[in-house]
């Protein structure tokens, strides 16, 4: 009794389809790229011109002209990690393999700690 219950529909019918069962299939929704932009999702890697040094955490966005202004990334190791906000001017490029930075990872260590939780909105 504690398994969910799903119905399927007879007679050429497939699972939500007829009887009210349209409820058990959520719809499905696509994103679309504008040409000329880029995606970057949360956990995306994050590349200084001398190798890895994180994963994307968020991006923060200028309320008012809509457009992203730092990537906010937590850098280091286990024992040192820290969050940071990197800005956008010094992104080099974003393709299927991360974020790329004009950027060394001493550049990204030298960057001063931010709260991340204070850009959550």
């Amino acid at each position: 009794l504690a398994w969910p219950y799903y119905s399927l529909v007879m007679g050429g019918r497939g699972l939500g389809e007829g009887f009210g069962g349209a409820d058990l299939i959520p719809p499905v929704t696509y994103d679309k790229i504008p040409i000329g932009e880029v995606e970057v999702w949360r956990g995306e890697h994050v590349h200084a011109t001398d190798g890895e040094i994180g994963r994307v955490e968020g991006l923060v966005v200028d309320t008012e002209d809509k457009h992203v202004t730092h990537v906010l990334l937590q850098e280091g190791h286990l024992w040192g990690r820290k969050d940071v906000a990197i800005p956008i001017s010094t992104v080099a490029k974003v393709d299927k393999e991360g974020i790329k930075l004009k950027l060394t990872k001493e550049q990204v260590k030298g960057l001063p700690p931010v709260d991340i939780a204070q850009f959550a909105g």
